[in-house]
């Protein structure tokens, strides 16, 4: 039978095979009380006698050999191997997984001491992944490697010399901090966490600081998380899981599918009615047909995970109720990244305006042939906004308010709807359409308005240099002309002002004046003569400036 260690009141348990008494030897002095407390728990079993080895989930205390030799349970389940002094009480609070070789997708690991579910592994890739990945552990087996939701991980998830902490849950290793979650505070604590794990004959404090690092670790990034979340709902989106099925059907609560595996060629969402959250979303969905254009707003579809996987389609057409889902129809627009089958998104809407065309609408009108309809069905619309002025007050020097809108004319092209147009800028300035521009005559009655002028040269044949409303000039000897009205003005009365020079600075230096002679509705007729001289000879001066007022 094995020796029961009795050292006064302690109990003694080798580990190293030397004598109780050795001052070099290692050993675990333990309390009687201690000793007790474990047996009542159950943790120790076969304490003093016995020799059956005891459940996988306990230590054993195996007494088959002298000194007796604490155990623990191989994952393996090949056989009951010694617990050393540092497994005993400096275990750390993350293991080490070793990588060996594979692929990024494809990571093959040493197996480390007493492998088994529930517990946490710190594994540093030394390759990319791009797509679904697994992990071998040498001797055991291979898992698939997940998100906490089951969904297989991202492209880039394992990074190349960067740390991934995993928790084994016995059928698959799931990330504890996944990759778009990642802040300082974490990348601190897997440095801590590997820290740890190398120092495996550290002292219990160590290991509560690992586990308090872990803590503080995970609060960040659950803080991290609802950041992104509160950045999400700042723009109005909706969490979603996606689904790789391309059917038309109800996904599921929490979940939306498109109708090709292919972002890129979908022409199609189908929505359930509650998001991830658990929050029913069918009244939002609803109002994403609400614009009266044709692109009633722009869809875009981004990873939680990463803000790099997004796809962004046009919405076209209305909603369409599926019974417990709803049903989009898609233009895709462009985007980068795969969408995985169970991954988080976000559904980010934004709508068009009514009119997308951009043309302003004012009360009781209407949208027609693309243009704005005033006053109902009998309304009309500028298309020059050059004439503007002429309607405001005449400003262009064609007439009044009233007598501006007689410009307006109906559009032969457009009868049936109602559309009339203005004059152009140019025909407003120039009088050129007298079909839509008012007339000389029918502007009589605007005073302050020069109904014609003309600036000639009074010398030979008259030549005109510049005028308005001015035809022509009837030369009826030395400096006696007659200025002939292009369009007559309304009678006889109005002023007439006249500005002359001669020969300044030449040879034959001297001054001319003119002034009106005869006065009638359609011309009116000056006389010119020298200003230097007692006698008042007349002359054709250089320059003649005359101006008609009505």
């Amino acid at each position: 039978m094995a020796t029961e260690f009795d050292n006064s009141l302690h109990w003694g348990l080798f580990l190293t095979g030397t004598t109780l008494t050795s001052e070099t030897g290692k050993y675990v002095r333990v309390s009687e009380l201690v000793l007790s407390a474990l047996r009542a728990a159950g943790v120790f079993s076969n304490m003093v006698d016995g020799i059956v080895a005891p459940a996988t989930d306990k230590l054993w205390l195996d007494k088959n050999v002298d000194p007796a030799v604490l155990k623990e349970w191989d994952a393996t389940g090949a056989s009951w191997v010694p617990i050393s002094y540092g497994r005993l009480f400096g275990r750390a609070a993350v293991d080490k997984l070793t990588v060996t070789g594979g692929t990024g997708n494809a990571v093959v690991v040493s197996q480390p001491p007493g492998f088994q579910a529930d517990r946490l592994y710190l594994m540093t890739p030394t390759a990319n992944n791009s797509a679904a990945t697994t992990i071998t552990v040498a001797g055991v087996g291979s898992y698939g490697v997940k998100y906490g939701n089951g969904a297989d991980i991202a492209a880039t998830e394992f990074t190349a010399g960067r740390q991934a902490v995993l928790f084994f849950t016995g059928v698959r290793f799931e990330v504890v901090f996944p990759l778009s979650g990642l802040s300082s505070a974490v990348l601190a604590a897997q440095a801590s966490a590997s820290a740890a794990a190398a120092s495996q004959g550290a002292a219990a404090g160590s290991e509560s600081a690992a586990a308090a690092s872990a803590s503080a670790a995970s609060t960040s990034a659950t803080n991290a998380a609802n950041s992104a979340t509160a950045a999400a709902n700042a723009v109005a989106a909706l969490p979603y899981n996606f689904s790789t099925t391309t059917t038309d059907a109800d996904p599921g609560a929490g979940i939306f599918r498109l109708n090709n595996a292919a972002p890129g060629s979908a022409t199609a969402a189908y929505i359930d009615n509650v998001d991830s959250d658990g929050v029913t979303a069918a009244g939002v969905l609803d109002t994403w047909d609400d614009s009266t254009t044709a692109v009633r707003g722009v869809l875009t579809i981004r990873a939680k995970m990463s803000a790099t996987i997004r796809h962004t389609y046009n919405v076209m057409g209305s909603v369409v109720d599926g019974t417990g889902y709803r049903k989009l129809t898609l233009a895709y627009v462009g985007g980068a990244g795969a969408l995985a089958n169970g991954a988080a998104y976000w559904l980010i809407f934004n709508r068009n305006g009514d009119n997308a065309s951009g043309d302003v609408t004012g009360p009781g009108s209407s949208i027609n042939n693309g243009f704005a309809r005033f006053n109902g069905t009998t309304g009309k619309v500028i298309k020059d906004s050059a004439a503007v002025i002429a309607i405001a007050d005449g400003g262009t020097g064609q007439g009044t308010a009233a007598n501006a809108f007689n410009a307006l004319k109906q559009d032969a092209s457009t009868t049936a709807t109602g559309v009339v147009e203005l004059a152009t800028a140019a025909e407003v300035a120039t009088g050129t359409d007298t079909a839509r521009v008012p007339s000389v005559s029918t502007m009589g009655s605007h005073q302050g308005m020069a109904k014609a002028w003309v600036n000639f040269n009074g010398t030979g044949t008259p030549a005109i240099a510049a005028s308005f409303n001015v035809s022509s000039i009837t030369d009826n000897g030395t400096g006696d002309y007659t200025i002939n009205f292009t369009s007559a003005l309304v009678d006889a009365n109005f002023a007439c002002s006249v500005a002359t020079y001669g020969n300044q600075g030449g040879t034959n230096d001297y001054r001319a004046h003119g002034s009106p002679k005869a006065f009638a509705s359609s011309s009116v007729r000056i006389q010119c003569g020298r200003a230097d001289e007692a006698s008042s000879a007349v002359l054709d001066p250089v320059a003649v400036h005359v101006i008609v007022m009505r």
